[in-house]
C-alpha cells in the first residue's frame, strides 16, 4: 500500500500531512489499499490548477479509516482549490447515538471542510466517495460531508462548490450539510447552540451545488444548508433519513434563491415534528421545489418553517408525493408569498390517514398568501385541510375528505390518472401518475406564467389550454381558450427590527458559561450570553444564599477584555446589588474590582444595564462573585452578561 505523489510513493499519511503541497499537484492513493488516521494535507492550489486527491489502480477504493482521537477523516482548514476524488472513507464510535451535542460522540464528520476566519475560499470540489459509517452526535456539524464558515471576525464563506456523486451510508447526524455562523441580517438572532459565536454579518457562499448523491439513513437529515445563495440541488436520492431523531430529508435554512429538483426523497421516520421529504426552513427568501419525487416519507410531503426571520416567496410546482405520512403539507408560523401548482398528491392506505394540510402554531404569526392551482389530491383516505392563509383554484379533488368547497374551478370526477399509487422506488417509476386520454383533468388547468417549461415527465408545456397535476398530456387535445395567466408576485422583503442584544464585539457568546447556584426550573443558563435580551437566566427562587459564582470560561483561548456589562429587566425586584469580578491568573483568582454595589431603576420589562470598566486584562476566565441582589420573588435574575474589550 503507497501514497503516489507525483511519481513518487509514500507509505503514510503522516508524511502527507506534513507535506504543503502546491497547485497541480496530485496525491493518488493506490485501489485497494488502506490507511487509518486523519488525511490533513497542507496548502492551497490556484485558479485552473487545483490540488487534486484521487486513486490510481483499478479495483476498490483506497480506503481512509478514521480513528477516535481525530472527529474528522478528511479535513481541510482555511484551503482552497481542492478536489477531492474517489475514496472510501469511515469514522466510527463505539459511543451510542445521543442528541446531547457534548455526547462522548463528538461532532464526527468523514469529510470536514472548515473555513475559520479566513474570508472567502474557492472551488472545492468533493466527488464520487463512498463515506459510511460515520457516528457523530446530534448536530449540523456532525456527519458524512460538513463545510462550515465560521466568520465571527472576518466574514467568511465559500465560492464555488460542488458535491457530487457520493454515496452516504450510516452517518449521523447529517449525511451532507452545508453550515455558517454569517447569518446577521433581517432582524436575525440565534441558531443552534452548537454554532459558534459571536455571530458574523450575513456572508453566504456562493455557486455551491449538491448533485447525483445517495444518502442512506442519515441519522437526522439527508441533505441541507443554510447561509448561501444560488444554491442548487438536484438528482440526489435520499432514504431513511431521520432514523434517530426527527428533522426533514432535504432541508434549506437562512438561504436565497434556493433550486430544488430532480430528487427522490423517501421512508423518512420520526415524523412526529419534522420527517418530512422537503423543508423550506426558517429564513429562506426564494426557493423553487420542481420535479421532485416524495413517498412514504414518516412526516408529510412539504414542511414550511418561519420563525422570527423571513420565509417567503416559495414555489413548489411539478412534484409527486406518494403515500407520505402525518401531514402532506405543514405550515409552521408565518410563511408568506407560497405557489403550490401542478403538483400530484396521492393518499393511499399506507398513509395511515394524514391532514392533506396543517397550521402549527408560532409566535411569529400566521402563514399567508398561499395560493395552490391545478394541483391533484387523490385519496382513498384523509384527514382534511387546515385552510389558514391558503387559497385554491383550478385544482382537482378525489376521494376522502380532500374537497376544497371554496375553490371555484374545481375538479371532482374521477381524474383517471393511469394507476394511481403504483410508484416504486425510483424518479422513473410514476408512469401511473400520467392521464388517461379521457381524464377531465386534460385542459381543465389556469396556465401559470414563466412555469419553468416542462412538467416532471420533460413534455413541454403546455398543449392546448394547461392540465391538473404533474403530467401535461401529449395526445390531441383542442385548441387553447387563451385563459389569462397566473403571474406569480413576490412579497417584498424588508428589514426587521433588530431585537435587542449585544452590540458588535461582544465576546461573551465564545465562552462557556455557568453559576455554581440553580437555575430555576425550566430555564437555562445559556440565557446569560444568548446574544438576546429576551431570554433571561433565574437562580432558584427558594432557599438563595450568598456569595455565588457566575464564571465565564474561554478554554483553550485567552481573551482580552476591559468592560464587563450586565443587562436585567425587572432590576428593582431581581437584581444583582453586590458583586466583585475576578480573573483566573493561571493558579488563582484575583480581583479585578471590588465591592461594586449596584441600584436598579426599573421595574418592569426596560432593559437597563449596569457596567464595570477595568484595567484591560488577558485571561482564559472571568466570573462574577455575586455577593447580593433583590430577592423580592425569592430569586435574582441576569437578561444577559456582555464582555468587551473597548479601546
Amino acid at each position: 500500500m503507497s501514497v503516489r505523489i507525483q511519481g513518487g510513493a509514500w507509505k503514510t499519511l503522516a508524511k502527507v500531512n506534513a507535506t504543503t503541497f502546491a497547485s497541480g499537484d496530485q496525491i493518488l492513493f493506490k485501489s485497494g489499499g488502506s490507511w487509518q488516521g486523519q488525511l490533513w494535507p497542507k496548502g492551497s492550489g490556484v485558479s485552473g490548477s487545483p490540488i487534486v486527491i484521487d486513486m490510481y489502480g483499478t479495483g476498490s477504493k483506497p480506503l481512509i479509516m478514521g480513528i477516535k482521537s481525530e472527529l474528522q477523516t478528511v479535513f481541510l482548514k482555511n484551503q482552497e482549490y481542492w478536489e477531492i476524488n474517489n475514496l472510501e472513507i469511515t469514522n466510527p464510535s463505539s459511543e451510542p447515538f445521543t442528541r446531547d451535542w457534548k455526547g462522548a460522540r463528538g461532532e464526527r464528520r468523514g469529510v470536514y471542510i472548515l473555513n475559520e476566519e479566513g474570508g472567502i475560499l474557492n472551488h472545492i470540489y468533493i466527488k464520487n466517495l463512498n463515506i459510511h459509517d460515520v457516528d457523530g452526535v446530534y448536530t449540523t456539524r456532525s456527519g458524512g460531508i460538513i463545510f462550515d464558515s465560521v466568520g465571527s471576525s472576518v466574514p467568511s464563506a465559500f465560492n464555488d462548490v460542488l458535491i457530487d456523486g457520493n454515496t452516504l451510508t450510516d452517518v449521523d447526524a447529517y449525511g451532507i450539510y452545508i453550515g455558517s455562523n454569517c447569518i446577521v441580517r433581517y432582524g436575525m438572532g440565534d441558531l443552534w447552540e452548537w454554532v459558534p459565536k459571536p455571530y458574523g454579518p450575513w456572508t453566504p457562499s456562493t455557486h455551491v451545488k449538491i448533485s447525483n448523491n445517495t444518502i442512506v439513513r442519515a441519522a437526522t437529515g439527508g441533505i441541507a444548508w443554510n447561509v448561501t445563495d444560488g444554491a442548487i440541488v438536484e438528482h440526489n436520492t435520499v432514504q431513511e433519513s431521520t432514523y434517530l431523531a426527527t428533522n426533514a430529508s432535504i432541508w434549506w435554512a437562512y438561504a436565497d434563491n434556493n433550486v430544488v429538483q430532480f430528487n427522490e426523497s423517501f421512508a423518512s421516520r420520526n415524523g412526529s415534528e419534522d420527517g418530512s421529504g422537503f423543508d423550506v426552513d426558517a429564513g429562506n427568501i426564494g426557493s423553487l421545489v420542481q420535479y421532485n419525487y416524495s413517498h412514504d416519507n414518516a412526516g408529510g410531503f412539504m414542511l414550511f418553517v418561519n420563525d422570527t426571520y423571513y420565509t417567503t416567496n416559495t414555489i413548489v410546482r411539478y412534484n409527486i408525493s406518494q403515500n407520505d405520512k402525518g401531514r402532506i403539507f405543514r405550515y409552521s408560523g408565518s410563511i408568506d408569498t407560497v405557489l403550490n401548482y401542478n403538483n400530484t398528491i396521492y393518499v393511499g392506505a399506507a398513509s395511515g390517514n394524514p391532514v392533506m394540510s396543517d397550521y402549527f402554531t408560532k409566535s411569529s404569526g400566521k402563514p399567508k398568501n398561499i395560493m395552490n392551482y391545478n394541483n391533484v389530491y387523490y385519496s382513498t383516505g384523509d384527514r382534511g385541510w387546515n385552510l389558514t392563509g391558503q387559497t385554491f383554484d383550478n385544482n382537482a379533488y378525489f376521494g376522502g375528505k380532500t374537497l376544497v368547497s371554496s375553490d371555484a374551478h374545481k375538479i371532482t370526477t374521477n381524474p383517471k390518472l393511469m394507476s394511481p399509487g403504483s410508484g416504486g422506488v425510483g424518479m422513473n417509476t410514476v408512469d401511473g401518475y400520467q392521464l388517461q386520454q379521457d381524464s377531465p383533468l386534460i385542459g381543465a388547468g389556469v396556465p401559470i406564467a414563466d412555469n419553468g417549461g416542462r412538467d416532471y415527465f420533460g413534455n413541454t408545456l403546455y398543449n392546448g389550454d394547461p392540465d391538473i397535476g404533474a403530467y401535461e398530456y401529449q395526445g390531441a387535445v383542442p385548441p387553447t381558450t387563451n385563459k389569462t395567466p397566473i403571474v406569480f408576485t413576490p412579497a417584498p422583503v424588508t428589514a426587521l427590527p433588530k431585537p435587542p442584544g449585544p452590540s458588535v464585539g461582544n465576546l461573551a457568546p465564545l465562552a462557556t458559561i455557568n453559576a455554581t447556584i440553580g437555575t430555576l426550573s425550566g430555564g437555562s443558563t445559556k440565557g446569560l450570553h444568548d446574544s438576546s435580551y429576551d431570554n433571561a437566566w433565574s437562580s432558584i427562587d427558594k432557599g438563595v444564599s450568598f456569595p455565588n459564582y457566575i464564571t465565564l470560561d474561554f478554554g483553550a483561548k485567552p481573551v482580552t477584555a476591559n468592560n464587563l456589562k450586565i443587562v436585567t429587566r425587572f432590576g428593582t425586584g431581581q437584581g444583582v446589588t453586590k458583586l466583585d469580578l475576578e480573573y483566573y491568573n493561571g493558579t488563582a483568582w484575583s480581583p479585578l474590582k471590588t465591592g461594586v454595589q449596584w441600584m436598579w431603576k426599573s421595574s418592569d420589562g426596560t432593559d437597563e444595564s449596569q457596567s464595570i470598566q477595568f484595567n484591560s486584562t488577558t485571561a482564559t476566565q472571568f466570573r462574577l462573585k455575586i455577593k447580593g441582589a433583590n430577592l423580592k420573588w425569592g430569586n435574582f435574575a441576569i437578561n444577559e452578561v456582555e464582555l468587551y474589550n473597548n479601546r
